[in-house]
């Protein structure tokens, strides 16, 4: 079964996010990169970055259609003050720039879109005094595909 473009940018996401280590000139090493799942996913090893699909707005031209999607980063860690020295923000921060670095590696996504947009972000934790906390980071993907085939990439 072949997949739809919107399918194919995801997995290029995950690839993407998935170099991030200090061996390839990133500040961090990500210990687990994962796709969203209704099931809930694990956040034992941290760094943690889960993708999930937002919104998606179409417009239909003559032979195509032209897509603006909405992809949803979530950076987790676990800032336990005996393990990792400095404030929660300095950690976020430094996580943060590696996604964006990451992601402007190829903003067409292998070519399967026209163009990668980080429109903003938002730090977040779960109960102050919880060593859980992060980042979501929202991206908006830019990409084109058939009127009849949402597997041809235009």
């Amino acid at each position: 079964m072949a997949k739809i473009v919107r399918e194919k940018i995801l997995e290029d996401i995950e690839t993407t996010l998935k170099g991030i280590s200090k061996i390839k000139g990133y500040e961090n090493d990500i210990a687990n990169i994962k796709r969203y799942k209704q099931s809930g996913n694990s956040l034992r090893e941290v760094p943690c970055i889960i993708i999930s699909a937002g919104p998606e707005e179409k417009t239909q031209g003559e032979q195509l259609i032209n897509c603006r999607f909405t992809v949803n980063i979530e950076v987790w860690i676990r800032h336990d003050e005996e393990d990792i020295a400095g404030s929660t923000d300095t950690i976020i921060n430094s996580l943060l720039g590696d996604v964006e670095k990451a992601l402007f590696i190829d903003y067409t996504r292998g070519g399967l879109a026209v163009n990668t947009v980080v429109t903003g972000n938002m730090p977040f934790e779960t109960v102050e005094g919880n060593p859980y906390a992060g980042i979501i980071i929202e991206t908006e993907i830019l990409y084109r595909h058939k009127i009849r085939d949402l597997t041809q990439e235009m």
